[in-house]
């Protein structure tokens, strides 16, 4: 072996042990600690930036409410609103969220806004109600809803799940200007039941929806049952068209 090569041998391995040295001193000094903001898994993560120490991976991954329609229906100046919102979370349900049900002109022009809350159950498609509201100052064409995120209180899927519930006896019948809706709802559950909504939708003899109305009960005993009626106006346009067999009715369980 040449001189020349056994230095550059020599030179070689000492070098490896200095960029050895020189990687520890600034792994154990200076390189920065494992966080949760340096888009890396590290330091125990499940994922990147997420589980372990840092915030569980479901909330960091957490995706928006969905808005999937928003129906208008009006009678004597009073509109009702059914509002299709799916909660695209498989893990997650929120136990609370505020919203703003929006009324606009033909021209797109905000009439008034009626401000709620509800709650969804994970990977939930429900309907939300608001019926009676009285709007004076124009004529809505149609309505929005508007979701306010911030507020919403998100809860594991296995803490927060629907309860069971049976609809019993459910009967339609006209009265005067309106449609008596009826029946029984019973808890079947070994728990009290703190808030139920039932709703009932009207359709035609073509099936489309033509009313809505909803009625709300609170703290039904365990396996109670308890009777219920809704009242959905009817204009005198369609009172020769409803097809009552055809009332739909479903209920929303908060435990």
């Amino acid at each position: 072996m040449t001189r020349l090569l056994k230095q550059f041998l020599y030179g070689t391995f000492y070098l490896v042990i200095l960029a050895a040295v020189g990687w520890g001193i600034y792994s154990f000094e200076f390189k920065p600690a494992p966080s949760c903001f340096d888009n890396q898994q590290n330091g125990g993560e499940v994922g990147v930036d997420c589980g372990g120490d840092c915030v569980a991976c479901e909330i960091k991954n957490l995706r928006r409410l969905e808005v999937q329609s928003a129906q208008l229906f009006e009678n004597d100046r009073l509109y009702s609103v059914s509002m299709k919102i799916h909660n695209p979370n498989e893990t997650l349900g929120a136990g609370f969220f505020e919203y703003r049900v929006q009324f606009f002109d033909k021209d797109s022009r905000l009439l008034k806004e009626a401000k709620n809350n509800s709650f969804i159950y994970a990977g939930e498609t429900k309907q939300i109600v608001e019926a009676g509201i009285s709007v004076t100052n124009g004529f809505p064409s149609r309505a929005a809803i508007a979701i306010n995120e911030e507020t919403a209180i998100w809860v594991p899927a296995e803490e927060f799940s629907e309860p069971d519930y049976e609809l019993k006896e459910t009967s339609s019948v006209l009265e005067g200007n309106q449609a008596a809706v009826s029946g029984a709802i019973k808890n079947p559950n070994n728990f009290l039941i703190k808030k139920i909504e039932i709703t009932a939708f009207l359709r035609d003899n073509f099936g489309a929806r033509t009313g809505i109305s909803k009625t709300e009960l609170s703290n039904m005993e365990p396996f109670e049952e308890r009777p219920f009626i809704i009242f959905i106006p009817v204009s005198k346009s369609l009172y020769g068209q409803i097809d009552l067999k055809a009332t739909e009715v479903f209920a929303e369980i908060l435990k």
